[in-house]
């Protein structure tokens, strides 16, 4: 309101206006402008006994209020357009999802009971000088006939589809601009910003709702992988959001189900400084089989939302297979056990290649007589087709700098698994301080003489707050998963290793200075030093073992312990397991439609574009059949959205690959399937508070602005000075501003006040 009783128009007229003069620079405004010259050097004789500076300042403050004058005189104007009454027409569209039955937090009233009476009021007011044309949104985009007959019972809210479809395909006349009444809720569909900006139609957002609904524990995202192997440990990643008004200390229980068996089951305590939680749980796959894993929250009974505290996903349970490259540089313990750790899985193909003597070598697990005869890969395809590669005691001078590179781009290109162990020869005493494969490691390494080097002791290894969360500690043994690590034997070596970089995650610590009695472990002395430490690389994982003496875990136990071969099997499993696919299928069910993606690359890992690609779909009910895929443009990768009218699980596989880059793929794509359900529920219930940041993004993209409902006094000049529609170029008189009245007036008491003040009057 001040800017507008200051400068006489709103902020909208001046950043859509232009400047400029409606006087005639004729006789009278330069008569005009030699008098009021003359009057200031008439008064500014009266300076003269000032010291320089003084008069100086004195001049400039007369020459100001002159010029303010004489812009009066030329009679300034705003030029604008408007637009033109009647001739435009203002969209209003209403978010009709299940969530606007939600308490808006406004008198009790729902969402959808404040939309309505908004549109009735402030505006159709606003809207006054243009035709109001009224739609409503959720799966789709459809002309209501009237506002009392809005109901809010979808069950998808597609918010961005609805805008883009609404601003590109409205024919009821000149569109001047959207008023987008909704909750900011997207749960459907891509979001489409480049399509929205380019309608060049400006949304005006209004977001109706609570940014916190009070009690409410959601659990938001659930990631499983698609695929896994029989009888193996799966790790579920989860985010759950709970009110802040949920108390410190509170405890939620989590369950793992298949079914009605429950496969894992923990607690999760509840933090109001801190409203997300991201945590991992860790469930036996079982056997092989498809299965629909649900993960569910038992939250008290005054949990507004029940409906969002359970997700599933579908699992299939299948062979999988990881190829691991294991490079030794010496016979040691650690590389005869982690051999056996391996054999145990049926699963794991591990080819190792063992440098008996400087002149002799020894491999083991190969597929052919060529396979690893010089030790390394001789060629990029063949290192990455591995999943996995292990480094043990082995100079860094056994590879040139090519292999060097070889191995950084087999982590971030490849997006396989990188483990470097300690060893005489290892880390910074076998000189691997270099790059670029340094840069991939998830610590800074250093060489001997900035470092003690590897070097015996006895140390126990500990598992981090974060390490007890991951799979990669859960090792068995029928007690806590704490209490199972503090039973292993003491490991006999340590290598230093340097600081853990930003994206790190130490995963074990070794206890130095320690002795057991009994089962227990006394520590003395020295603090906790990183053992074993991962972090995302590129599109894979690296990670360092500092030290070789696990293998006391199997020697030193009773022949029925199997930690340390679950130990190993689960590491080589999670690590192998990251690698990316040559061959990618992603399915998604979004609605009543299936969105299929097809990602190809060659032995290299580079797209194959010159393909045609199909794809194989049998539903639930019903004769299967097949699409094929288009190539998606601008990317390399192949896409199509499949109506699936019937609920229930849809398989899709890739039915064959044609072309000249996929002839010497194969003509069909082996194993390279997936599962969809469709018909999902509940989602409305999830992501059910105001989406603020998401309707500023929407309102800022169009040139719009974004209100809150109790305050939408600014709308109707938004509207009128719209960049859309049909307008009317006005002129308006700026003249008689308060602004510059007060501006002239400062000016004049400022010169009376330092001429007082300096003793000129």
């Amino acid at each position: 309101m001040w800017f507008e009783w200051l400068f006489k128009y709103p902020r909208q007229a001046f950043a859509q206006g232009e400047l400029a003069f409606a006087g005639d620079f004729g006789m009278l405004w330069w008569g005009a402008a030699a008098v009021l010259l003359a009057v200031g050097i008439v008064f500014g004789r009266r300076v003269a006994g000032f010291s320089k500076l003084r008069r100086v300042t004195v001049h400039l403050l007369q020459i100001a209020a002159i010029a303010i004058l004489l812009t009066l005189i030329a009679e300034p104007v705003l030029e604008v357009t408007r637009l033109a009454p009647g001739a435009n027409t203002v969209a209003v569209l209403v978010d009709s999802s299940q969530s606007m039955a939600l308490p808006a937090g406004l008198n009790d009233e729902s969402r959808m009971d404040v939309a309505k009476r908004l549109i009735n009021n402030e505006i159709e007011a606003a809207s006054r000088a243009s035709k109001v044309a009224l739609f409503h949104f959720d799966n789709d985009l459809e002309k209501a006939d009237a506002v009392a007959d809005l109901q809010a019972d979808g069950d998808r809210s597609r918010l961005l589809e609805a805008l883009t479809d609404l601003a590109t395909h409205f024919d009821q006349g000149a569109l001047a601009a959207v008023i987008a009444t909704t909750d900011g809720a997207h749960n459907g569909g891509s979001l489409g910003w480049d399509t929205l900006a380019e309608t060049g139609i400006p949304v005006h957002s209004v977001g109706i709702g609570q940014e916190d609904l009070a009690g409410d524990v959601e659990l938001a995202e659930l990631v499983l992988p698609s695929r896994a192997s029989p009888n193996t440990q799966i790790a579920a990643r989860l985010v759950i959001r709970h009110s802040a008004s949920r108390d410190t200390g509170e405890e939620i229980r989590l369950r793992v189900l298949d079914g009605e068996s429950v496969l894992a089951a923990e607690s999760i305590t509840l933090d109001a400084s801190s409203t997300t939680i991201t945590t991992d749980i860790v469930f036996p796959g079982g056997g092989p089989g498809l299965k629909e894993i649900t993960v569910a929250l038992e939250v008290p009974s005054d949990d507004p939302l029940p409906g969002n505290n359970r997700q599933s996903a579908l699992l299939e349970v299948d062979r999988n297979r990881y190829r691991v490259l294991y490079l030794e540089g010496e016979p040691r313990w650690e590389f005869k056990f982690i051999r056996r750790a391996a054999a145990e899985d049926d699963d794991i193909e591990l080819a190792t290649w063992l440098r008996t003597t400087p002149r002799k070598s020894y491999r083991q697990g190969t597929s052919d007589p060529d396979e690893l005869a010089d030790g390394f890969p001789k060629t990029l395809e063949a290192l990455y087709g591995y999943d996995m590669v292990i480094i043990g005691s082995l100079p860094a001078t056994s590879l040139d700098d090519e292999q060097h590179d070889w191995l950084a781009r087999f982590v971030a290109e490849r997006g396989g698994g990188l483990l470097a162990i300690a060893g005489r020869h290892a880390l910074g005493s076998g000189g691997w301080d270099v790059k670029p494969l340094a840069e991939a490691l998830p610590v800074t390494t250093t060489r001997p003489d900035a470092s003690p080097p590897y070097a015996r002791g006895n140390y126990a290894a500990h598992p981090t707050d974060a390490g007890l969360r991951s799979v990669l500690t859960d090792i068995g043994g029928g007690g806590s998963r704490e209490r199972n690590w503090e039973t292993l034997p003491m490991l006999a070596d340590y290598q230093p290793l340097g600081t853990p970089k930003a994206g790190a995650t130490v995963i074990l610590e070794a206890l130095g200075g320690v002795e057991r009695r009994g089962a227990d472990i006394v520590v003395r002395g020295s603090a906790a030093k990183p053992l074993f430490v991962t972090q995302p690389y590129g599109y894979g994982r690296t990670a360092v073992l500092a030290t070789a003496s696990t293998w006391r875990w199997r020697m030193r136990t009773p022949p029925d312990d199997t930690r340390h071969s679950l130990f190993w099997r689960h590491l080589i499993r999670h690590f192998a397991g990251a690698a990316q696919p040559r061959r990618r299928l992603s399915l998604a069910a979004d609605g009543d439609s299936l969105d299929v993606r097809v990602a190809l690359k060659n032995a290299r890992f580079e797209p194959l574009t010159e393909t045609a690609v199909s794809v194989h779909v049998t539903p639930p009910v019903g004769e299967s059949y097949d699409v094929v895929l288009p190539r998606i443009a601008g990317r390399s990768a192949f896409g199509e959205t499949i109506p699936a009218a019937e609920p229930g699980i849809y398989r899709v596989e890739v039915a064959g690959l044609t072309g000249p880059a996929a002839m010497s793929e194969g003509s069909r794509a082996d194993a390279l399937a997936a599962l969809a359900r469709v018909g999902e529920t509940n989602r409305e219930q999830f992501g059910a508070t105001l989406n603020e940041p998401l309707l500023r993004r929407v309102a800022e993209a169009t040139g719009g602005s974004y209100w809150r409902p109790d305050d939408l006094s600014g709308l109707a000049d938004a509207l009128a000075f719209s960049s859309a529609g049909i307008h009317e170029r006005h002129q308006l008189p700026l003249w008689n501003a308060p602004f510059l009245f007060l501006l002239l007036l400062l000016l004049k008491c400022t010169e009376w006040s330092l001429r007082r003040y300096w003793g000129g009057i």
